[in-house]
């Protein structure tokens, strides 16, 4: 009697699992990103649209927007604000690095952000905030980024095994 078995190897698309992987985490990265905007904005206090202007470039790399109008002030500054920001996402499947990079020197929103103006005044203000700081806005949307993305899990890697037949 004769038996014969032809073997079988289970084979590991690398490449498609990596191009999943990296398509999981832009999504994870954008879905943070939006989570932290949501917040961080919220903390921030419309007046001349200068500091929540400073989120417009994070914001349109998601094609986000960030509210700015909706009351009157004594002239609008969102120009300043946008030119005093910078925003970007590096998505780098290679390195495996995903984060995205929001930065900013506006100087009262720098100052707001530690500090109570109304009792602790910046030497530029110019008159007594409503809202008046600090606005945590960076703890706060941690905050909200880490809870948002704290479900994360890596993509399944049984649909890019094949079986294959080995000689």
């Amino acid at each position: 009697m004769k038996f014969t078995h032809k073997y079988r190897a289970p084979r590991l698309n690398l490449a498609g699992y990596k191009k999943a992987l990296d398509a999981a985490m832009r999504e994870v990265l954008a879905q943070g990103l939006m989570a932290w905007l949501e917040a961080v904005v919220a903390e921030v206090p419309i007046w001349s649209g200068a500091s929540r202007a400073t989120f417009v470039k994070i914001a349109s790399k998601i094609d986000a927007s960030v509210p700015i109008g909706g009351i009157p002030a004594p002239m609008d500054r969102t120009a300043m604000g946008m030119a005093a920001s910078t925003g970007e996402m590096v998505t780098d499947a290679e390195s495996g690095l995903y984060v995205f990079k929001y930065g900013t020197d506006l100087p009262w929103l720098v100052w707001n952000e530690f500090h109570n103006a109304n009792i602790d005044p910046d030497p530029t203000l110019f008159s007594k905030l409503k809202r008046p700081g600090p606005y945590d806005f960076q703890v706060k949307g941690a905050a909200a980024f880490l809870h948002n993305t704290s479900h994360v899990s890596l993509p399944a890697v049984a649909p890019h095994i094949k079986s294959v037949r080995v000689r």
